[in-house]
C-alpha cells in the first residue's frame, strides 16, 4: 500500500467508528465492528495490489532478493577465507597436506560458529534480521568481499611462493563444502516447503 491508501483506510476507519458510537457502542465496540467491516489484511492486501500493480509486485520480490544475496554474502566471505587461510598458512609454513585440514576446519568453524550464533539469537529473541538482510548491507558486504577475494586470488597467483597444487586444493575443497553447504540449504527448503504444506492441509480439513 502506498501512505495515500493508508490514510484513506485510516480516515473510513475513524469514520466507521464515529457512526458506531452515535449508535450507542462504546470505542473497543466500535474498533472490532468498524475492522470487521473494512476487512483484514489479506483482503486489503489483495484488493491494493490490484490498484498499485508495481508497489505490490516490488514488496513481494524484496524477500527473495534478500535471500539470494545473503546466500551470495555467505558464499563469498567463504571464498575470501579460503583466501586468507592459504596466504596465511604459507607464511607459517604450513605444508599442502596439512593446508587442507587447515582449509576445511576454517570453514567448518564458519558455518558452526554462525550457527550457533544465529541459534541464540533466535532463541533469546534478539535476532535482528532486519538488519542482517538490510540490502544496501548485503550489497556492501558482497561487493567489498568480492574485491579483497580478487586482489588476494591475484596476490596468490602472481606470487611465486604459492604452488599452483595448494591453491587447486583450495578450491577443491572449497567447492565441496560449497555444494555441501548448497545441499543443505535445499534440504531446510525442502522440509520445510512439505511440512507447510502439510499443516495447510491440516487446518483446512479442520
Amino acid at each position: 500500500m502506498t501512505l495515500d491508501n493508508i490514510n484513506e483506510l485510516e480516515s473510513h476507519l475513524l469514520d466507521e467508528i464515529d457512526e458506531l458510537q452515535r449508535l450507542g457502542l462504546n470505542t473497543e465496540e466500535s474498533l472490532l465492528i468498524a475492522k470487521n467491516r473494512i476487512g483484514n489484511t489479506k483482503e486489503l492486501t489483495a484488493e491494493y495490489g490490484k490498484v498499485n500493480k508495481n508497489i505490490y509486485f516490488r514488496n513481494k520480490i524484496i524477500p527473495y532478493l534478500k535471500g539470494i544475496l545473503l546466500f551470495m554474502a555467505f558464499i563469498t566471505i567463504t571464498n575470501l577465507l579460503a583466501n586468507l587461510s592459504l596466504i596465511i598458512a604459507n607464511n607459517v609454513g604450513i605444508d599442502s597436506e596439512n593446508l587442507n585440514y587447515v582449509s576445511i576446519g576454517i570453514l567448518i568453524f564458519l558455518s558452526l560458529a554462525l550457527s550457533i550464533f544465529a541459534y541464540n539469537k533466535y532463541k533469546n529473541m534478539s535476532l535482528n534480521s532486519r538488519k542482517l538482510t538490510n540490502i544496501p548491507f548485503l550489497v556492501s558486504v558482497i561487493v567489498i568481499s568480492k574485491l579483497l577475494t580478487f586482489f588476494s586470488t591475484l596476490f596468490i597467483t602472481r606470487s611465486g611462493s604459492f604452488g599452483i597444487s595448494d591453491f587447486g586444493n583450495l578450491q577443491m575443497n572449497l567447492s565441496v563444502y560449497n555444494l555441501l553447504f548448497g545441499l543443505f540449504i535445499l534440504t531446510i527448503s525442502f522440509v520445510t516447503f512439505y511440512v507447510s504444506k502439510r499443516e495447510n492441509k491440516v487446518k483446512i480439513s479442520e
